[in-house]
């Protein structure tokens, strides 16, 4: 069945000043979403709103109109691009007598129908059971409908509330446990990792910058890569063989947006854990696009609120979509780019080795020079500096061969845990 809809993006007045992007933008948003659920949107509209309804966030008049044109149009949902109190939805959907969703449920929706993996379905199953404990209200009619996925049972009024509440936090429990075995799983992953000369390169960006086209020029990896907003959900890595990049493992994140619902950033918080262990990351950025600097502070305030640290170091801007600028735009984009900045098609691969060479210069940057006494019997350590630092001097002395060596910081700190080993 395929929806038709009315899509409304509230323009609360205490809160556009402190917006950095349009209502018009913001809807336009919107429609790309309902677009990813092949939603048919009959009318959408900016709507404003001086004073939101406590019980319907529309006022009597806004809320007439609406009912009018969900009558006479025949519409099965309304999409509020906005959050809804559990009491809002609810008094909505009274009033239209249709589904009523608002823009964490539509983006929880996409999730549900791009999750392609086990781990990925259960990180969704999450969200959704978080977003739906949330909605619970004292209504027959609410409760009615939230039975459906879960197969409640009971009777109306506030005995069902806390069945139902019950049985959610159960489902909670049951889905943590399993995720937890994922978790565990990675841990394992990333602690075997550590013991091999290996460089995870997280690549992040909003969702359709072209990560994962970025992703399949640098790998050859056939991950999904199509211009819908969250194509992909699931973690991928793949390793580089590159000459010079043979030591580089690369991830591909979920893609961000604005607004991402907090139970989603929870809920796959554990894959999004492969940035914090991440030795560089590289944010890519559609150059293209009109939202280019806010879409970048969404980016930055999601990295920064998962707690990972970027510096100049460890972090490098691919402009993506150049093949979308004319020659006067990339001139000027040129000559004010700074040194951690790089110009790229995905599509054409265009500027994928100057990508190369700045992340070969990442990881060999700040070098330090180093003295090591290793037994005969380490030759395996011998091997990955040979491999993975500049030798500077070989001794031997007594039982030992004692090295002298330039190395990255990367790799020294590698190098401790091989020893450890």
């Amino acid at each position: 069945m395929r929806y038709k809809s009315i899509v409304y993006h509230p323009n609360l007045r205490f809160l556009s000043l402190q917006k950095t992007i349009s209502p018009e933008d913001c809807l336009e948003e919107a429609l790309l979403l309902a677009k990813s659920l092949d939603i048919e949107v009959v009318i959408s509209e900016v709507v404003r709103i001086d004073r939101p309804n406590n019980s319907t966030l529309l006022n009597k008049g806004r809320l007439a109109d609406l009912e009018r044109k969900v009558k006479e149009l025949d519409i099965d949902l309304v999409i509020i691009d906005g959050k809804l109190t559990p009491i809002q939805q609810r008094n909505l959907e009274r009033n239209v007598k249709v589904k009523v969703i608002d823009r964490t449920r539509l983006i929880l929706d996409i999730f549900e129908r791009r999750a392609s993996t086990r781990e990925g379905s259960l990180q969704v199953e999450l969200a959704q059971l978080d977003y739906q404990k949330t909605r619970l209200v004292k209504s027959w009619t609410h409760l009615e409908r939230q039975r459906g996925s879960l197969n409640f049972v009971g009777g109306p009024g506030e005995s069902q509330l806390e069945i139902d509440k019950r049985l959610i936090n159960d489902q909670i429990i049951k889905v943590k446990k399993k995720l937890k075995e994922f978790r565990n799983t990675r841990k394992l992953h990333r602690n075997q990792r550590t013991k091999k000369p290996y460089y995870i390169v997280a690549l992040v960006g909003y969702t359709n910058a072209g990560k994962s086209t970025l992703f399949n020029s640098l790998t050859g990896e056939g991950v999904l890569s199509k211009d819908m907003l969250f194509a992909t959900l699931d973690t991928k890595m793949k390793r580089l063989n590159y000459p010079n990049t043979k030591n580089i493992i690369l991830t591909d994140t979920v893609g961000f947006i604005s607004a991402l619902p907090t139970e989603l950033i929870m809920a796959f918080r554990s894959t999004l854990e492969e940035l914090l262990y991440a030795d560089i990351v590289i944010n890519v950025r559609d150059l293209s696009s009109k939202y280019f600097d806010t879409q970048n502070m969404d980016v930055m305030d999601t990295i920064e609120q998962l707690g990972k640290q970027v510096t100049s170091s460890n972090y490098i801007e691919v402009f993506n979509k150049i093949d979308l600028l004319d020659e006067t735009e990339l001139d000027l984009i040129n000559r004010n780019k700074n040194n951690n900045q790089i110009l790229v098609s995905s599509t054409r691969k265009e500027g994928i080795e100057n990508l190369l060479d700045l992340l070969e210069n990442k990881i060999n940057q700040e070098n330090e020079i180093h003295e090591l006494k290793l037994d005969y019997s380490k030759s395996s350590v011998e091997s990955w500096l040979y491999e993975n630092a500049v030798i500077l001097k070989k001794e031997y002395k007594d039982k030992h061969i004692c090295l002298k060596f330039r190395i990255s910081k990367i790799n020294h700190s590698k190098l401790q845990s091989i020893i450890a080993d």
